[in-house]
């Protein structure tokens, strides 16, 4: 791989410090409902860390001009290759304090970070690095932490939210079934919706202009398929117009599955 511009590695190097930073956010987590939600293998073996003392930790790559990374702990390869699109599985640790390197992707030399970092016990949330790195980019980089907390649906129900990662698109209202189920209204960049708890089933979701009535043009839609006792976020990234930005990177929806969370009663 190329070396890269000095403006990249700085940016990266900043989404590693907000990573790094987020670690300890987020709600407790019911660890058997941490799922996979991408191909990239956890190279490490968390077989022996106690469900009571973990934390878990997911990296989603959504700024579309931004390099791919690699991610060790404790000079051991947890993350290979993250590029634009991939959201990590969550990554289970024991609460504790860590050594991290980020490298540039395939330059185990090329170190952009290197740290210590706290996890905290029962967290569970999804850092996504946002913006744009590009000189001429319009909206800044900024790396965001999104907590994953919905509460674990009933039977045959599911939970959803969309979060807003595209930096050309407009604030959006997300709509169901033609705009007869409202999801979420007045969704601007780098926010999240609240989940929203729907019968399980498939649905096509539709990304609206906002509106006060939630029933602006509809900028695209998404065929998301929700299982019972479900949490998903769907993460509306890259560009609307590619031929007018940075990088020649389409719009696109992700789905991932979440971590939900329980309530202990007395």
């Amino acid at each position: 791989m190329a070396p890269k511009s000095p403006r990249t590695l700085t940016a990266v190097l900043l989404a590693a410090t907000v990573l790094l930073a987020g670690a300890s956010l987020g709600a407790a987590a019911a660890p058997g409902a941490l799922a996979d939600s991408s191909d990239h293998d956890d190279a490490s073996d968390h077989d022996d860390v106690d469900p009571q003392n973990a934390a878990y930790l997911s990296v989603a790559h959504a700024s579309p001009d931004a390099p791919a990374v690699d991610v060790y702990v404790d000079n051991e390869s947890v993350l290979d290759d993250v590029e634009f699109g991939d959201v990590s599985d969550y990554l289970e640790v024991a609460a504790g304090t860590y050594n991290v390197t980020i490298t540039v992707a395939d330059d185990r030399e090329a170190v952009v970070f290197e740290g210590n970092v706290t996890a905290e016990r029962g967290t569970a949330s999804t850092i996504a690095a946002s913006g744009e790195v590009s000189e001429n980019a319009s909206t800044a980089f900024t790396p965001r932490v999104y907590a994953s907390d919905a509460l674990t649906p009933d039977e045959d129900e599911a939970a959803v939210r969309v979060a807003h990662l595209s930096p050309d698109a407009p604030t959006v209202d997300i709509t169901a079934d033609d705009g007869d189920v409202v999801l979420a209204e007045n969704v601007s960049f780098g926010n999240a919706s609240e989940y929203v708890t729907v019968p399980e089933g498939d649905y096509e979701i539709e990304i609206r202009a906002d509106t006060p009535d939630a029933n602006g043009t509809v900028v695209t839609t998404v065929d998301v398929s929700l299982d019972s006792e479900e949490a998903v976020t769907a993460w509306a990234v890259g560009y609307l117009s590619p031929d007018e930005a940075p990088a020649d990177t389409p719009f696109r929806v992700l789905t991932t599955e979440d971590a939900t969370r329980t309530i202990e009663l007395p």
